[in-house]
């Protein structure tokens, strides 16, 4: 997806006085993404046509810049846990959050998915790379109420049938595919009743 079709603009910390819109996203490029990779991309795209996200729930996996959390935020969602593995991750989310005056709505936490057990989010939206998607699948799904919305993206195409597979043994019902250039996004609707 060009930049320039994205339902977002994102700037960066020393343009941030030129935010001026709800959909302008303050984001501080760094090891843990920009905003311009097309798996954000297409996160993005989805969170937008998902909108608005009015008291909703929402965990951002692997939040790294903590950009959908925030984009989440600014979409209505009541509350946003954003969780990543790495503490400099997690930091970096938290300034990004308060460069755009969301923060008192983003929880950032370090962590992996075991430490949520127990807790349920209407929206789960996680763009990691390698295979924890893959492998962590029933732990992912188990994150996301019954009838609530999974949107995975980072990992290659070529890997999208497996993760297709993997939810689905979940439960989970494929929504929407998107292969942003080598990559796939999948938006997933959970089991609807209890687990």
């Amino acid at each position: 997806m060009p930049a320039d079709a994205l339902p977002f603009r994102i700037l960066a910390p020393a343009a941030a006085a030129e935010a001026r819109g709800p959909r302008d996203l303050v984001i501080e490029a760094s090891a843990f993404g920009g905003g311009t990779h097309p798996t954000t991309a297409s996160c993005l795209a989805l969170l937008a046509s998902l909108a608005p996200l009015e008291g909703l729930r929402v965990l951002d996996l692997g939040s790294g810049s903590g950009i959908l959390g925030i984009a989440a935020a600014r979409l209505g969602a009541a509350r946003v846990v954003c969780l990543d593995v790495n503490p400099e991750a997690v930091a970096c989310a938290r300034r990004n959050a308060l460069a755009n005056g969301v923060d008192g709505a983003l929880l950032h936490r370090q962590g992996c998915p075991a430490d949520l057990a127990g807790e349920r989010f209407d929206l789960v939206v996680a763009n990691v790379g390698g295979e924890l998607l893959l492998d962590e699948a029933r732990a992912v799904a188990s994150l996301t109420r019954p009838g609530g919305r999974l949107l995975l993206s980072g990992l290659l195409c070529a890997w999208a049938d497996d993760l297709e597979a993997a939810y689905g043994a979940a439960g989970c019902r494929v929504l929407e595919r998107r292969f942003p250039d080598a990559f796939c996004t999948l938006l997933l609707s959970a089991p609807p009743g209890s687990r």
